[in-house]
């Protein structure tokens, strides 16, 4: 692949990842931190958005990892860093499934 390619491919991600983390960010300092404040909210919820929290802070982790690491051009590393993300994110899948919140629901899809 031609460098220029490469080069537009790299910023097009990087934005992409960039773009993911912000939205990864606002739900946890917004949704999730509003829903934890709660006085209502029973103490399995509580519980799972308290695990989600960490699991979605640990995926905001790898995604802002693997930015730096197609800046630098190792797309190889990159696809290692965010390999987990999916996965972190399906953890808290069930979880928010059995909540009613539109927020989680708009989130999750």
């Amino acid at each position: 692949m031609p460098k220029d390619e490469q080069a537009k491919d790299s910023k097009f991600l990087e934005s992409n990842m960039k773009s993911t983390a912000d939205k990864l960010e606002k739900f946890i300092s917004t949704v999730v931190e509003k829903r934890l404040k709660d006085p209502k909210i029973d103490e399995s919820d509580k519980e799972c958005l308290q695990h989600c929290k960490e699991v979605y802070k640990s995926a905001l982790e790898a995604i802002q990892k693997s930015v730096e690491d197609v800046s630098c051009g190792d797309f190889f590393k990159a696809n290692v860093d965010v390999s987990a993300f999916p996965t972190n994110i399906d953890t808290c899948d069930e979880c928010f499934s059995e909540m009613t919140d539109p927020e989680f629901q708009k989130f999750d899809d």
